[in-house]
Formats: structure tokens, sequence, C-alpha cells
């Protein structure tokens, strides 16, 4: 099982497993028989000889480098056939990794046009690989038409061992037309594959059938990642075929398990495209909680539907694993491994808002591509290397023409990628410049509003001063009086505009029983009580501001009540109806904003934790989100906008 970015690559290589146990697990249970004559009819059971077993042996010990030499000792001593033997070199070709080499090994074999009849099963199965092969490689044309020779020599064997073969094939013609946008003809193929799936025997292994399974899950994977409808039809098949699996008496559970939880999954995206959205999360959420979505290669797998139901957080969350994930399954940064998996990473952590998230994976996808084009460049020219060794002129301009359509289009996808990334890197300079902007603004009219509160504060200590030295002086006698010796008409003017001024300043210049008291009187909780609710609230503002009481981290209703001896339902009533309904922590946490503004304009270098234990915060992270509740910016914000 695989990710479904690579669903098809690993597929097609589980195939390749699954011919390969199949065809040296009957050689080892034939290994001992011998047949010296040609037959003339393909024989249903297949029989090998002595070196065949010996083959077998050195593939099942897992050094495939000791199974190649193997076999080309037994190659040049006439112990194996050609067919065979190139058989054998392209399943370890496969295994080292060389898939130059293996698709050329291949190739050989295909193109013999009358095969041994004992020879047959083996030429087939070098065929379905090449086919394999090619398709992955996206070669598109040849695996086509390699595929469709296949089928035509298979229909006129009549074995039950064709259905394995033909169901094969005929997913990857499916596959190949769905590439090159035939879609009736693919959906005809992908039918044939499925006639070929439910006459496919089973054996005690199970084997048969759980690749008829990967089969189902492979067309149904297609018709997902082109958004198709039909795609239903095929997770229904598949949870069909795994539910008779399940009922098999040997089963290996952990596999079970893991085609349960992946049915899941793709009756999620179904719903999805359907616009099921409950029952899409439904099945999601029995995915995520079974063993295999738990694992990391389930969680990479589930991104899948994330992305399509627009969750690209939860999606960006588990991508963070994706370089853990390449690097445990030892695969490299392709071009189909950036294009599956980097890019849908760069759009998920775009489109859930982690902007410096997704510009490290642009940058990434930017690096990664042009050692993935070299790789890629190399691979293909070590393949067209062997196959001019051994293909006309013909081919060889046919291979160039697809190369450079391939290169062609790979210039245009780098091309496409640098505008994105250099788009996106204009975006985020430009945002950069106006957030740095708008905190510069906000941070100016923060600066302004509490000068002007400090200015009105001076303003009216002045006043008070003023209207106490005023009411100090002793008047004059009404006969000395200027009214007296102006005219009547501009006499009158002056003393309505004496008590015009009176009432503009009436609320500022009230004296208050503590501004009395300042002259030597004491405050008595009689004069409190006698005081209106908004005189009240007059007084305890200049007793909080006057003697900094907002500066102890403690302060409270309770140390106005020790001070004033007042209850707390009269000090609450002074600070709701006096106030502009206005309670005392929010008077007192805009007096210690204020205070921390003053403190850092005054100490732009401060630290904030020192700020916030000045201005009687209990620590920084309250300090800091009120700050920004308030102002829209951190502290630490505000100050670097200071700094700069």
């Amino acid at each position: 099982m695989e990710q479904k970015g690579q669903i098809r690559v690993l597929g097609y290589k589980y195939v390749i497993g699954i011919v390969a146990v199949v065809a040296l697990s009957v050689l080892a249970a034939c290994s001992g028989e011998k047949d010296d004559k040609v037959q003339d009819v393909v024989p249903d059971k297949r029989v090998y000889t002595h070196a065949d077993s010996i083959a077998l042996a050195a593939r099942f010990s897992g050094d495939f480098e000791y199974f190649l030499a193997v076999t080309d000792s037994l190659a040049e001593a006439g112990e194996l056939s050609p067919i065979r033997a190139d058989g054998y070199r392209g399943v370890a070709y496969f295994q080292m990794g060389q898939m130059d080499k293996c698709i050329e090994t291949f190739r050989r074999v295909t193109e013999i046009e009358n095969p041994p009849a004992e020879d047959f099963w083996e030429y087939i199965h070098a065929g379905t690989n090449l086919v394999i092969m090619l398709t992955s490689d996206r070669d598109y044309d040849n695996a086509m038409r390699t595929a469709l020779r296949l089928i035509d020599k298979l229909k006129d064997v009549d074995s039950p061992r064709s259905a394995g073969e033909l169901q094969t094939l005929y997913l990857c013609l499916g596959d190949t037309q769905m590439m090159l946008e035939r879609h009736q003809d693919a959906a005809k193929s992908y039918n044939e594959a499925y006639k070929w799936v439910l006459q496919t025997p089973n054996d005690s292994t199970c084997r048969p059938l759980a690749a008829s399974i990967e089969t189902l899950e492979n067309i149904a994977v297609t018709h997902l990642n082109h958004r198709m409808d039909e795609a239903g039809v095929w997770v229904d098949r598949m949870d069909s075929l795994v539910t008779l699996y399940e009922q098999q008496p040997k089963v290996i559970e952990k596999e079970v398990k893991a085609l349960r939880a992946l049915v899941s999954l793709h009756r999620a995206q179904v719903c999805q495209l359907r616009g099921q959205e409950t029952e899409a999360a439904r099945y999601y959420a029995d995915y995520a909680q079974s063993d295999y979505g738990q694992k990391l290669e389930g969680r990479i797998d589930g991104c899948e539907y994330l992305m399509l139901a627009h969750r690209y957080a939860e999606a960006a969350d588990i991508y963070t694993d994706l370089d853990q994930f390449i690097k445990e399954w030892g695969y490299d940064y392709d071009l189909e491994t950036i294009g599956h998996n980097l890019l849908p990473k760069f759009r998920a952590n775009y489109f859930s808002g982690r902007q410096d998230s997704a510009l490290q994976v642009a940058l990434q996808i930017a690096e990664l591509y042009d050692s993935a084009l070299v790789r890629q460049k190399r691979s293909e020219s070590a393949e067209l290397a062997t196959i001019y060794d051994t293909q006309g002129k013909e081919r060889q301009i046919m291979e160039q023409r697809a190369q450079n359509r391939f290169v062609t289009a790979v210039s245009t996808a780098i091309t496409a990628l640098s505008v994105l990334i250099l788009a996106f890197a204009l975006y985020a300079f430009l945002q950069w410049r106006v957030t740095r902007r708008r905190n510069r603004i906000m941070a100016r009219q923060i600066t302004e509003a509490v000068e002007y509160k400090e200015k009105y504060k001076e303003y009216k200590e002045k006043y008070k001063e003023l209207k106490q030295q005023t009411e100090q002086t002793p008047l004059q006698s009404e006969e000395s009086s200027p009214s007296q010796s102006l005219p009547e008409g501009e006499g009158s003017v002056n003393s309505q505009d004496e008590t015009a001024n009176d009432k503009q300043v009436e609320e500022v210049s009230t004296p208050l029983p503590h501004e009395e008291a300042q002259g030597g009187g004491a405050i008595s909780i009689s004069d409190m009580t006698e005081l209106t609710d908004e005189q009240f609230f007059l007084l305890l503002r200049d007793l909080i501001e006057n003697e900094q009481l907002f500066l102890m981290p403690d302060f409270g209703r309770q140390t106005l009540i020790e001070r004033t001896g007042l209850s707390k339902e009269r000090i609450g009533a002074a600070f709701s109806q006096g106030g502009d309904n206005i309670s005392l922590p929010v008077y007192v946490r805009e007096l210690r904003l204020d205070f921390a503004v003053r403190m850092m304009n005054a100490q732009p270098d401060i630290a904030v934790e020192l700020v916030s234990q000045a201005s009687g915060f209990t620590n920084a992270d309250t300090f800091t989100r009120n700050f920004r509740a308030k102002y829209g910016m951190t502290p630490t914000t505000y100050k670097q906008t200071l700094n700069h």
C-alpha cells in the first residue's frame, strides 16, 4: 500500500512482486520435473528444469547481485533459455533499482515474435512487467502497443492462468488511455480488467485475490484523481473483494485491516466529490481511527481527502512529516514525487494561511526540481543509449521526439513554478511592507492618544490651581466693580460670558471633598456618602491616578474599600453609573496599559517583562494579551516599531 500520490508506481511494483512470487512458487513446485521436448501447445502447467530451481534459490536469498550472477552463469552454460534468463535478469535489475536495464531486459524478451511454447508464460510475465514499467515511466505509446500485442497472444490461450495476466494488462492499458484523455477507451479497458478479476482463481496463499483487490484500487484511485463519479462503482467493487478476502481461512490480518481502511478512505473521497460532506467526514473519521490510518504512511495517504475537503490546516500538519516519510521509504525527490507530494504540501500550507511554511516548501521545490530534472535526464539518456544499440532508426526518432516533448513540458512547468514563487515572494514582501506601515501608524496613534491623556490631565490640574487662586483673591466691592463703570450692554455681555465659561468647566472645576482635604481637612465617610455617583467616581478616579494605586498587582475593589470604608456596592455603583458604565477592572487595565506605553516611549530598549511588572500586570502573558486586544499589536511589535 502506498500514498495516493504514488499509488500508481507502488501499485505496479506490488503487481510485479505478485507476478514474480507466483511464477517462482510454481517453479519451486515443479523444479524436479524435466521436459526436453518442445511442445507445440502452450501448457497449462509450467514445467521447469533443475536450473530453474537453482535460480529460484538464489532469488530468495535476498542478494540480487548474486541472483543476477547465478542467472548469467546458467545462461552461459545453456541451462536457461534466453527468455527465462532475461526474465530473471529483469526481476534482479528491478529489485536493485536499475530501472533502465530492467526495461531493456524485458523489452528484449517481448521483441521475440514467436516464443517457444515451454517459455510462453515467462514471455508473458516479462511482457506484463515491461508494460508496468513503461506506464510508470510515462512511455504511454510503447506501453499501449506492448499491452495490446500481449493481449492478442493471451486471447488464443485457454488457461486459467491467463486471467491474472490479462487483468494487469488491461489495467495498464486503461491507465495509458486515461493519461492520453481517451476516457471511453479507458472505461472499456477497466471493465475488461474487472471481468478478468472475477475469473482469476484464488489459492491457499490468497495472493491472487490480494492482487485483484490492488487492481481495483488502482482503477478507483485513477477515477478519483480525475474527479470522475465512476470512482464510487470501483470502490464498491473493491469493497466486495475485501469482504471476500476477510472470509478466507488464511489471511494476513494486518493486510486485511489496511485494505478495509483504504476502502473507508476512498469512500470518503467519493462522498466528498458528490457533495456528501457529512458522510465523507464520517468515513474519514473511521479511516483515521484505524491502525493503518494512524501510521505515518496512512496519514500521508489521508491528505488526499483532506485537500479535497479543504481541510488544509490538518493536511499541513500531517505534511510536516513528509520528509521523514520519504526518507523512511527510501524514495528520491524525482519529478513525480515532487508533483504528487511537495506541491500538495505547498498548497496545504498556502491555503491554511501558513505563508512562511508555504514559502519554505516553494523554495524546497525550486531547489529539488533542478536535481530531479538532472537525474531524469541521466536516466533517460542511459535508457536511450541502450535502445540505440538494439533498435532501428525509427525507434530512435520516436524516442527523441518523446524526450523533447517531455523536456518542453518540464521546462514549462519549471517556468510556471518560478513565476509562482516570484509572485508569492512579491506578495509576501508587499504584505510585509503593508504590515510595517500599519504598525507605524498604529504606534503613532497609540503614542498620541496617551500624550493627549497626559496633556488633558495637566490642563485639568492647572485649571484647578487657577480656580483655587481665583477663589482665594478678595473680591472688590460692588461700587468699584468694572461692570458698574461700563455701559449697560457691555456689562451684561461680560456677565453672560462669565456664566457660560463657568458652565463649560463646571465638571472639572467643582471642588470635591478630597480636593478640599488637600488643603488640610480630612475626608470623612459622611462626606463621601453625600456625593452623587458621578462625584464619587471622580473622587475615586483621582485617588487611583494620583496615588498610582493601579500599579499594585493585587489592586482591586477591596483596596478601595479599605481606603474609603464604603461598601463594594457603593464603589461598583460609582463606576457603573458615574463612569459611563465602565467597570473597575476595565478602568484599571486602561491605566496600566497607558502607563506601559509611556514607559516604553521613555525607555525603548526596556524588556517587556520589566514593563509588565512595572505596570501592575501579574505576568508578561497577561500584559501581552491585553495590549494586543486594545491596540491590535503586541508590546514587542510596538517597541520594534518605535526603534525603527
